[in-house]
């Protein structure tokens, strides 16, 4: 390992997508965007922030997906956003703070944790006498949570229709291009990567979210596709066989 190397905590690996969590697929999207080499911890070690992901680099310790990329963008000169604009700088912020602020509670969160409990938690191989007991508290505290960002007080259908006309959104601002915000992919694709590809590959059989995707919003499926072929050339090595997710390390040794 050099000294240089960026040490990434995160959950174990799974066996549909490499992270269930589209914060961590975010930040190594980005690492093997900038092509810093990275190493990942599975043992789902919390920040002392409480959070998940966080990166350790020559001493440094830092917390949210988000200060990890602008910390690593300064510390490794990696500035993917150089040669845009200043208002695309503004859009760009702008439809990644709706996804991560917005769209993942109206679409992976419900779809996941408040109409498909039963299924996240065989997705996340937890054992059936464990079940009862976490939808009394971990569903109980997540639905408490999107209670108090005020989402959750609305309907289902309410909320399918936010978390549709953000995919909307998100459709008609990609359009043709291969990349968010042109020809060149920048920080934007690897959050919309982190985000939309929860809802391709990891979503319930036939669920609402991956049929807008596949059916109504085909830019977004195919931008997906474009994003694990290019920067993903190990992902189906990545994935998790059989029951349990591995928190065993691995990483990009050789920059991919």
């Amino acid at each position: 390992m050099t000294a240089d190397k960026v040490i990434v905590y995160s959950f174990p690996r799974a066996s549909a997508i490499p992270s269930q969590s589209p914060f961590v697929l975010k930040l190594e999207t980005f690492l093997r965007m900038a092509d810093i080499q990275y190493q990942c911890d599975h043992r789902s070690k919390f920040s002392k922030k409480g959070k998940i992901p966080w990166i350790h680099c020559q001493g440094d310790a830092v917390a949210d997906s988000s200060f990890c990329v602008e910390y690593l963008q300064k510390k490794f000169n990696r500035f993917l956003d150089a040669d845009l604009s200043e208002e695309e700088k503004g859009i760009s912020r702008a439809f990644m703070k709706m996804m991560e602020e917005n769209t993942i509670w109206a679409t992976i969160v419900q779809g996941r944790i408040v109409e498909n409990f039963p299924w996240f938690l065989q997705a996340i191989h937890v054992p059936k006498a464990l079940h009862f007991l976490l939808k009394l508290t971990l569903r109980r505290k997540i639905t408490g949570y999107m209670w108090s960002h005020g989402i959750g007080r609305h309907s289902n259908e309410e909320i399918h229709s936010i978390g549709e006309t953000d995919l909307h959104a998100c459709s008609q601002l990609l359009g043709k291009k291969p990349y968010f915000m042109g020809d060149q992919a920048t920080v934007i694709d690897a959050t919309m990567f982190g985000f939309l590809a929860q809802l391709l590959y990891d979503m319930p059989d036939h669920h609402w979210t991956t049929e807008l995707l596949v059916n109504k919003y085909p830019n977004l499926s195919q931008f997906c596709d474009r994003m694990k072929n290019k920067y993903w050339p190990d992902w189906d090595e990545l994935l998790v066989k059989g029951k349990g997710g591995s928190s065993k390390s691995d990483g990009n040794e050789n920059n991919l």
